[in-house]
């Protein structure tokens, strides 16, 4: 079955992902040890700033559109306030995630895209998303993946 085959390229994945975590935090050096409180509350910063409400989805937003304005954002995202959103907008600009960039147009216009930090987090994140939808049924094979090994 062909779902079976799509599971077994997750499983694959997951176990590739934690060999590549085990074997990178093996090699980094970090500040404080990893089980401590303070990093356990930086983890949580971290975590709270990335998966808090509206960051995702602008991330998702500019991952998708690579590049837009504000109103574009705004539209792309339901439900979403102009103050919420600019205060969003100024939060993952100063973490490094997005860019700001204002264009010398009449009138004055800005332009919103990932940086490069953030094109990172949005590509790590697509597996996730894709798990997801496959669990969720939204994807399934129709045919086997034929991988020749030549260019």
């Amino acid at each position: 079955m062909h779902s079976d085959t799509l599971h077994q390229r997750f499983n694959e994945l997951r176990e590739a992902i934690a060999a590549w975590s085990k074997e990178t935090i093996a090699m980094a050096t970090l500040y404080t040890p990893r089980a401590s409180p303070e990093s356990t509350e930086l983890t949580i910063t971290i975590a709270r700033t990335i998966f808090s409400k509206w960051s995702i989805e602008i991330i998702t937003v500019l991952h998708t559109l690579k590049s837009t304005g504000f109103t574009g954002i705004r539209k792309s995202i339901r439900g979403i306030s102009s103050r919420v959103l600019s205060n969003k907008l100024r939060i993952l600009e100063e973490e490094g995630i997005i860019e700001r960039k204002v264009l010398s147009t009449r009138p004055p216009s800005v332009q919103y895209g990932l940086t490069e930090k953030g094109l990172t987090i949005a590509t790590l994140g697509e597996p996730v998303i894709l798990y997801l939808r496959f669990k969720a049924g939204l994807y399934r094979s129709t045919k086997p993946l034929l991988f020749s090994g030549k260019s």
